[in-house]
């Protein structure tokens, strides 16, 4: 949920920044905040943004990262400062406000199932198969725990492996991870695994629908930038069509917004999205990287982080509405936006250009990296 900039600081060599990818994040993390505000009018009941972000997360880390200077402490160490200072100090304020007298009962909710979940969201496990519960006080967080399973397991596997080889296996292999997304989500997605009382599910694959679909999108993602490195037939086609896609986009979403569709078909579309907006000639790239929506992209983390604590004081003090008007859902937005700004200036920035600082670890072994170029890739 990082801009793309930011993270481009810290591959290998210089690469040119795509900021219509910046803006692409902001908008997705604006669309997710959103959604969250309860009755938001319309299109923005759409809380499968999410998945945007775990196809990005895999085509940027592919387009920063080479396998042959593929230094894994380097890396982890990357991974660590963009996500997880900021991740920490939400996850202690909402755990304040969550497991208090203010949002749940604590009476039905075990101190010793609190600790557990404190211990598993500090390591960012709580979304992991078989040891997570599938808790987590700020609730966006799950899809930091399922990114943080492709960071250490699939992606350094990825990057060893050889993409398809043709055009028509790269747009194959999109089509089948976007639909192997769906299909899990769809047969599988159980909400009531985020609630701090016990449940058990009688699916047991919906304990891995959080990492099944990072895996995928991941998967998805790094297909699109092996098609966007070749510069291939399908990302021209998407370059060609933005306009196309987007309609896609605004269908799915429509018809979503009136339950005549399920919005987790949104994942077949995201891939292309991406690959179109690698083409900064099309209106769509100019849009998302102009400076509103630029800047939105530095801050989206921020924005996908501290959404759902503004959202959790509002139900402490009592000032959460039943439903939402258009004018506080527009006023809380504001604030949202605020808080974030604020927040990725004090804390997300300094504290990821500390760990940077860091000296390297002993996990980088022998390969080290030349210093990057201020305008290097993600």
């Amino acid at each position: 949920m990082s801009s793309l900039r930011s993270d481009i600081s810290t591959g290998h060599g210089a690469r040119p920044d795509l900021p219509s990818l910046t803006g692409l994040r902001g908008l997705a993390a604006s669309v997710v905040a959103l959604a969250h505000l309860q009755d938001t009018p319309g299109v923005f009941m759409w809380h499968n943004a999410v998945d945007l972000f775990f196809v990005l997360s895999g085509f940027t880390l592919s387009y920063i990262y080479r396998r042959e200077t593929f230094a894994f402490g380097e890396y982890l160490k990357a991974r660590i400062a963009r996500i997880y200072p900021l991740y920490l100090v939400c996850l202690i304020l909402a755990g304040a406000i969550y497991i208090g007298p203010f949002v749940i009962d604590p009476s039905g909710y075990p101190v010793r199932n609190a600790v557990a979940d404190f211990l598993m969201q500090l390591a960012m496990l709580n979304a992991w198969p078989v040891i997570g519960s599938s808790v987590h006080w700020d609730a966006p967080a799950w899809s930091l725990s399922a990114e943080w399973f492709c960071y250490l397991l699939l992606f350094p596997l990825l990057i060893l492996a050889k993409a398809p080889p043709t055009t028509a296996t790269r747009l194959l292999g999109i089509v089948v991870a976007s639909a192997a997304s769906y299909t899990w989500f769809s047969c599988f997605f159980d909400y009531h695994l985020a609630e701090p009382q016990v449940h058990a599910s009688i699916k047991t694959l919906s304990d891995w629908t959080a990492v099944a679909r990072a895996v995928f999108g991941f998967t998805a993602g790094w297909i699109a930038n092996a098609c966007f490195q070749k510069r291939d037939g399908l990302q021209q086609a998407c370059a060609r069509f933005a306009w196309l896609i987007w309609c896609a986009v605004a269908i799915i979403v429509l018809l979503a917004s009136r339950d005549m569709f399920n919005s987790h078909a949104l994942v077949f579309v995201y891939p292309f999205v991406i690959l179109a907006a690698t083409d900064p000639s099309s209106a769509s790239s100019r849009l998302l990287a102009s400076k509103p929506l630029h800047f939105l992209g530095e801050i989206s983390y921020s924005i996908y982080m501290t959404h759902m604590i503004i959202l959790l004081v509002l139900f402490a003090l009592g000032l959460l509405p039943d439903s939402w008007s258009l004018p506080m859902t527009a006023a809380t937005f504001c604030v949202t936006l605020v808080v974030s700004t604020v927040s990725y200036f004090t804390i997300e920035k300094p504290a990821r250009d500390w760990v940077r600082r860091l000296r390297p670890t002993l996990l980088d072994g022998a390969v080290r990296r030349e210093a990057p170029s201020p305008d290097a890739a993600q």
